[in-house]
């Protein structure tokens, strides 16, 4: 209707201007039609947030000199602006302005902060880009991003962990890229039944990463020497409705000149490809069956990584370049049975062989590093030295073991803060405290950083599906009944190293078992109006290993458990709790060392939801830390976390969102 009226006054105009026939003054027309045209393709929407988030340290561990308590209080609201004046381009824009409770009164200035900006567009559902910000996976070995899994975990603390990897779009295993994506899709009878065909180019890393002390409210990024590129190509085909092929070929690479000292850093240039194939055949396809379903699916992905190094031959220094090639293969089979409301059934068991040459940084880097998030001004860390020399910042740290927990990194995230204090990561200014990244890390990065690695969480496979060195069996199971409202569920690993790294060392074993089980009774008992909702899990995930001669050996194992509630006891309102437990224990033969660490953390809240875009939430809990021992076990390639203190934490959240 609206482009109908727009002609007839085009007319109008055009019959009224015909004996000027001035051609500026038809520009201008159309030029006003074109604006109205875009700005009726306009629409708004965003979210309110706001929250009051107390944290207080209580036990031995807390020192008592200094500050033992934080909050995290704050009012922000994020924008989402979407504009598509026709349905093949539009452009999409995201930013959020803050306002943190503790620096009302000298904060004069709040700027906006972007969060996505992009241009996105769809050409009758066969071409499709993006220019700028973008999600994208093809698969575990290729782009895919780890996560960190959990089973049945409670509710009161899964929202938490969403809304700290909302900062940074994370879901679904998607990498967050700013470049360039193209997608081809179609259907090509008679031989294709689908046709996906996609390149990407992006930058990584940029060399000019490294921000000012306090220059803006950002994570703490680390000064890269080169700026970092991806270029890459991915084809999918099925054909005879059954059969898939896939392939994907990844290049990454530093660019040498944007170096700024070329001698320091030219021949550490990153170089790296990936190539992945990936057959599979969906047999359920071919049935016509309903209710089975069965899939086989494999991938094999290579990696040729040219790792430069310099070597001295009677004082002749040379640059010589070896090309490092590695293999990943998994092979698996999705089987499914749904025999109706009462019951279901699905396995999924896979083979992987990563060797321990595999290197795949976009496969590889997780989403979550450990780090300290609450109370960090009661840590005894101190920043000791901070020298500059030909365009590079060394700065030299000294630290006594934090009152790091997996649970504080896993749920909290703070947008702004402003220490009291110089701080281990910047001086008195604002930064963003978060456990989840979005980065691209190097292997070099990922073997320093691997004291982040949470043993709780990353202990068999750290580095997700792509983690390199590691063969053997994994699999899931899942039974459903009673219209779904039983849930069982089953989870296991059988790995152990391809290869010892350790010349002293036979290759470590490693081992995870998961064992979960929700039941939501409105489901299957018609009194009962409102979702009841129970859950629980229990996961043991193990390491150990031997010296050649048997001496120094290591055995470390983590049990997580999980219990659960949801009761919705009216439309609008539900109570909510959650009970989490860990205990790691560890030894080491050698040394005679041993240790045993524990976490308790439970919550207790009342949920009232008004509708699905305005929720209130509020929450009291406590997390508890208990150490005992020497030192905490290491394995090769994954370093634990020492803790060293005793601790605890009385925990408040009082949190309302209101989405438009």
């Amino acid at each position: 209707m609206l482009r109908r009226i727009l002609a007839f006054i085009t007319v109008g105009f055009v019959a009224v201007m015909a004996a000027d026939s001035s051609e500026k003054k038809m520009a201008q027309i159309q030029k006003s039609i074109d604006n109205i045209l875009a700005k009726a393709g306009i629409s708004f929407g965003g979210e309110f947030k706001s929250q009051y988030f107390l944290s207080q340290l209580g036990g031995e561990g807390v020192d008592s000199l200094k500050r033992s308590s934080e909050t995290n209080e704050f009012t922000s609201v994020d924008f989402d602006i979407k504009a598509r004046p026709n349905e093949m381009i539009g452009g999409h824009l995201i930013f959020r302005m803050h306002q943190n409770w503790q620096n009302f009164f000298s904060d004069v200035s709040n700027p906006i902060f972007s969060r996505w900006i992009s241009i996105d567009g769809n050409i009758k559902d066969m071409i499709r880009f993006n220019v700028g910000d973008f999600k994208l996976k093809y698969s575990p070995l290729t782009i895919w991003a780890p996560d960190i899994e959990i089973m049945n975990e409670p509710y009161i603390f899964a929202r938490q962990r969403q809304l700290a990897m909302d900062e940074f779009f994370l879901e679904d295993n998607n990498r967050i890229f700013q470049g360039l994506n193209f997608g081809f899709d179609a259907e090509i009878a008679p031989i294709f039944n689908e046709f996906h065909f996609g390149l990407v180019g992006v930058r990584l890393r940029s060399r000019d990463v490294a921000f000012q002390d306090g220059d803006k409210s950002v994570m703490d990024n680390e000064a890269f020497p080169f700026s970092k590129f991806l270029t890459g190509a991915n084809l999918d085909l099925t054909f005879l409705k059954g059969i898939n092929l896939g392939g994907t070929w990844l290049y990454t690479f530093d660019h040498r000149s944007s170096a700024s000292n070329k001698s320091q850093y030219e021949v550490n240039a990153q170089h790296t490809s990936v190539f992945s194939f990936r057959p599979g055949v969906d047999i359920g396809k071919f049935t016509g069956s309903e209710k089975l379903s069965l899939a086989l699916n494999a991938e094999i992905a290579v990696s040729n990584d040219d790792s430069a190094y310099i070597s001295t031959v009677e004082t002749v220094v040379d640059t010589l370049h070896e090309t490092v090639s590695g293999m990943a293969f998994h092979a698996g089979v999705q089987f499914s049975f749904n025999a109706g409301d009462n019951f279901n059934i699905s396995v999924n068991p896979s083979f992987i062989t990563n060797n321990e040459l595999f290197r795949n940084d976009l496969a590889q880097s997780p989403y979550f590093y450990g780090n300290r998030i609450m109370n960090t001004e009661n840590d005894s860390i101190t920043k000791v030295t901070k020298t500059s020399s030909q365009n590079t910042t060394t700065t030299t740290i000294t630290s006594e073991p934090d009152h790091y927990s997996t649970f504080d990194a896993l749920y909290h995230s703070v947008f702004k803060f402003v220490p009291s204090a110089e701080t281990n990561k910047w001086a008195k200014a604002p930064y963003m405290k978060t456990s989840y990244s979005r980065n691209i890390m190097t292997q070099d990065e990922m073997d320093s950083n691997s004291i982040y690695l949470d043993p709780a969480l990353q202990l068999v496979m750290p580095y997700g599906a792509a983690t390199a060195n590691r063969k053997g069996l994994v699999g899931d199971l899942n039974i459903g009944l009673l219209n779904n409202g039983i849930n069982l569920d089953i989870d296991l690993k059988l790995l152990s190293e391809v290869k010892s790294l350790d010349s002293y060392l036979n290759p470590a074993a490693f081992k995870q078992i998961g064992l979960g089980a929700k039941v939501d009774f409105s489901k299957f008992i018609e009194a009962i109006k409102y979702p009841l909702e129970i859950s629980g899990s229990i996961s043991t995930s193990g390491a150990s290993g031997d010296s050649i001669n048997g001496v120094h050996s290591y055995d470390i194992t983590s049990n997580l458990i999980n219990a659960g509630l949801y009761a919705k006891f009216y439309k609008n309102a539900a109570v909510i709790a959650g009970l989490q437990m860990i205990s790691n224990e560890a030894t080491q033969t050698a040394v005679a060392a041993t240790s045993s660490l524990s976490q308790i953390q439970w919550a207790l809240g009342l949920e009232w939801k008004v509708n699905s875009a305005a929720d209130v939430v509020g929450t009291i809990g406590k997390a508890i830390l208990d150490y005992e021992g020497t030192t905490f076990g290491v394995v090769p390639n994954d370093v634990a976390r020492l803790h060293l203190r005793d601790f605890d934490t009385w925990l408040v959240d009082l949190s309302l969102r209101v989405k438009f």
